[in-house]
């Protein structure tokens, strides 16, 4: 183990030591840290090459602190961490992953909550930045703890053991009042606690939750209370987008709708307050004392999706969906370059793990390859010692045109797919892409293949991350002004 290694691990066993927080397990690049076992919240942190810090959050209790099937401290306290670190002022967009129970299907043994959007962390790191990355990590677990726990109760091991039993009736039969808007449920599980106080339904088959607590209710009014959601809101076709200090989620219309019937059906005196708080794969809403969930997509790929249908739409929009840039592309972009810088940015992603040049490959339309080993969410096979990630092979083209890209300009996707023997499709262009191509990679995607693309505004914002890179490819991009580069160590 390198000197600086050891360093890094006597710094994060102090952390750990002054949070009140368990370090685990600790190597060189792994460790595991934990909160406590009211809380149930893990992370995992590696440290991969060029200090790039890659990270994910497991929610598991134990049956020493909460009796019997602990499903609903999974569900709700998975959904009270996630939701702030949503809104924290650095935010992180998570998807979270049911780890199934072996034995029972209405039950689980916890839940994955995977950062998917997480700008403040992109990026090639200095052994400083990489300390304070993993200190600003550490303090939200400790903040959130703290806040949490004021509003939920006292969670010391005495009043959890007093308080902590699980009753499997349900309040206001929660279960009738849903069947109202999805029928029947194979699989549903539900029951009360005293400490945290909640009732609680989770039907896993239509992928809804809803809580009644006090308590909870208020923790996230307190939470969204210093939140700027709705002014980082704007009105699309389909639904909103939300952009929120560079994370960009979508609410549709009819999320929004079946959030409204829900709220009416279990108490019709109460006033739906339409403040929704999305995550990847999961949006929550809050009228007291109910709290709802609903496991619908609203990430980063259904925004850019959505909008690309506002991309003509008047000027307030476009300054704050498309600010003015910074850079200045070349007029002439030089395709090798623009297909290196690319590539150089793809080192830097979070969740790839390599990528280079396959052989020249012959294309009409001077596409150029990469051939990509990209981490991504998979929850086929997913357990309570393998997280819902893969890595599978992705073919990406890089497209450098003064003009937006249509679908004539990539065509043969599945065949270029097929060629390379990949599982997955990713795309660069050096301005935009038109609706139809939009299209079919929805389509794609539907279809079951991984595919992800990355525009100008995509581009821009990673380069701003790794302001390093932008001397290396003059023949593609300069800066307006000045830019302060990363120092290096």
């Amino acid at each position: 183990m390198k000197k600086k290694d050891i360093s890094l691990v006597r710094f994060i066993e102090k952390l750990c030591s002054d949070a009140e927080l368990e370090l685990e397990r600790s190597t060189e690049n792994y460790f595991k840290i934990n909160t406590d076992q009211a809380s149930g919240i893990s992370i995992i942190l590696n440290i991969e090459e060029q200090n790039k810090l890659s990270f994910y959050f497991i929610q598991r209790t134990y049956d020493v602190f909460y009796e019997g099937d602990r499903t609903d401290a999974h569900v709700v306290l998975s959904l009270m961490f996630s939701v702030f670190l949503r809104l924290t002022d650095s935010p992180i967009s998570s998807s979270l992953f049911d780890i199934p129970h072996p034995m029972i299907e209405d039950e689980i043994w916890g839940r994955y909550i995977m950062p998917d959007q997480m700008p403040f962390f992109l990026g090639s790191l200095s052994n400083f930045q990489l300390r304070n990355k993993i200190k600003d990590l550490i303090g939200v677990i400790t903040i959130w703890r703290l806040i949490f726990w004021r509003t939920a109760g006292c969670p010391c091991k005495d009043c959890m053991q007093q308080e902590n039993s699980r009753d499997y009736r349900i309040k206001d039969d929660l279960i009738k009042k849903t069947k109202i808007l999805y029928g029947d449920s194979p699989h549903i599980n539900y029951g009360s606690r005293m400490r945290p106080n909640w009732h609680y339904l989770y039907d896993m088959e239509n992928e809804v939750t809803v809580i009644e607590s006090i308590e909870l209710s208020e923790y996230l009014e307190i939470i969204l209370k210093n939140n700027a959601l709705a002014e980082n809101t704007i009105q699309g076709v389909n639904g909103n987008l939300v952009v929120d200090k560079e994370v960009n989620n979508f609410i549709s219309n009819t999320v929004r709708d079946e959030f409204y019937e829900l709220f009416k059906s279990l108490n019709n005196s109460i006033k739906f307050n339409d403040t929704i708080i999305p995550l990847e794969n999961m949006l929550v809403s809050v009228s007291k004392p109910y709290i709802i969930a609903l496991g619908r997509l609203s990430g980063r790929f259904e925004f850019k999706a959505e909008r690309e249908l506002l991309r003509k739409r008047h000027n307030k929009e476009a300054a704050l969906l498309f600010p003015i840039p910074s850079f200045v592309w070349i007029e002439k972009i030089c395709p090798e370059q623009f297909e290196n810088m690319i590539k150089a940015l793809l080192e830097r992603e979070p969740g790839v793990k390599n990528v280079r040049k396959p052989a020249p490959i012959n294309q009409g339309d001077k596409g150029r390859d990469l051939i990509i080993e990209w981490t991504v969410f998979d929850k086929k096979e997913i357990s309570e010692i393998n997280p819902p990630t893969k890595t599978i092979r992705v073919v990406g083209q890089c497209k450098a045109s003064n003009n937006s890209v249509g679908k004539s300009k990539v065509t043969d996707i599945r065949d270029t797919i097929e060629t390379h023997n990949s599982n997955g499709y990713f795309l660069a262009v050096s301005t935009q892409i038109t609706a139809p191509l939009t299209e079919k990679l929805e389509s794609l995607k539907n279809k079951g293949t991984w595919t992800e693309w990355w525009n100008r505004e995509e581009i821009e914002f990673r380069l701003s991350k790794n302001q390093d890179l932008i001397p290396n490819f003059p023949d593609v991009i300069n800066v307006k002004h000045r830019i302060k580069f990363v120092d290096k160590d």
